[in-house]
């Protein structure tokens, strides 16, 4: 890093030089138009405003690998990478059933389609804008559908409502999609000043959006695993207490849910403090729940439930926690 000493000028300008290094490196000379971006951080980015428009990001994926799946973790970690091109090439014909699960592979991440196929390759490429993606509406869709999976994957486990299960489970896979999406995004800020400046993201920003995406996405993963904890209906087993602490426990967790998004959202620590409330709330309300569960013919069904609540409320205070440290007061 190398310290500049500002000048000052007449009416109160202030100059700094430009190293000479970057100078040669970005062929700027007298008259050569900068444009800047101020960082939320308090730093200034520099970068010539006539540069031309950066060569996408290539890569090339050969098939066949060593098992089909490692290959199509290799696409999923190519995409989050940031990879713009993603091309897989044989030397033989791929086969029909492979092809068609690459294809699926890629149509599950957002924003990459293909635009080139034959019968030894496919080329996707990464077609929208990523300064124009804004972190924060992708979060907060997140967690608009993560909150409404649980008390319908709750109802679809109680009344073995298959329907019900399978639209949780769709709701499931476009989490992980946006999931996905954040998470491109937020690395490539990361690695990407200028990208950053434009989508006012610091080096901290970034890492948070991705926990906190993390942590939306295993509420969705958690709501799943509850849906598809039965194939029968319960409902008719469970006591009057059971019901009623089904019924307290999913309005505590869905208050949690918008406290904690909140306080990540505006780094408020009242929200932060109102978690921790709601989180004892839901342990006594869990509590509860095991403790009645002890004749019930579906006790195992229902414990496993029961932990599953306890999981989404741990999850609810680790947002909060980055806005506002938790873990001292939650014991």
């Amino acid at each position: 890093m190398e310290l500049r000493r500002a000048q000052e000028m007449g009416g109160g300008t202030l100059l700094v030089s430009l190293p000479k290094d970057w100078v040669r490196k970005n062929n700027i000379t007298r008259g050569s138009l900068l444009a800047l971006e101020a960082t939320p951080g308090g730093g200034l980015i520099i970068f010539p405003a006539s540069e031309s428009e950066k060569k996408p990001k290539e890569i090339l994926l050969t098939y066949p690998a060593q098992y089909m799946r490692r290959l199509i973790n290799l696409i999923t970690g190519s995409y989050l990478l940031g990879f713009d091109i993603i091309k897989i090439v044989s030397r033989e014909r791929i086969p029909y059933e492979d092809a068609q699960a690459m294809k699926k592979a890629i149509r599950q991440l957002v924003g990459l389609e293909i635009v080139e196929e034959d019968t030894k390759s496919i080329t996707a490429q990464f077609l929208l804008e990523t300064t124009a993606l804004d972190p924060e509406k992708i979060f907060r869709r997140m967690h608009l559908i993560t909150m409404g999976m649980l008390p319908d994957a709750v109802q679809a486990l109680m009344q073995g409502d298959t329907l019900l299960k399978r639209s949780v489970s769709e709701r499931d896979d476009e989490v992980d999609r946006l999931y996905f999406l954040l998470v491109r995004v937020v690395r490539t800020a990361a690695m990407d000043n200028k990208l950053a400046a434009k989508l006012k993201l610091s080096t901290i920003d970034c890492l948070d959006y991705r926990l906190s995406a993390y942590l939306l996405e295993a509420i969705g993963d958690t709501a799943e695993d509850i849906a598809k904890s039965s194939i029968v209906s319960i409902v008719n087993t469970l006591g009057s207490t059971e019901k009623e602490a089904t019924s307290n426990i999913l309005k505590i967790l869905g208050m949690m849910q918008e406290s904690a998004v909140r306080a990540f959202l505006s780094k408020n620590s009242e929200e932060g403090r109102h978690v921790v409330q709601l989180y004892e709330d839901v342990v006594e309300e869990i509590a509860k729940l095991e403790s009645s569960i002890g004749s019930n013919e579906n006790a195992s069904a229902i414990s496993r439930v029961s932990s599953s609540f306890s999981r989404i409320a741990r999850y609810d205070v680790d947002i909060a926690d980055l806005a506002y440290p938790m873990y001292p007061l939650v014991k």
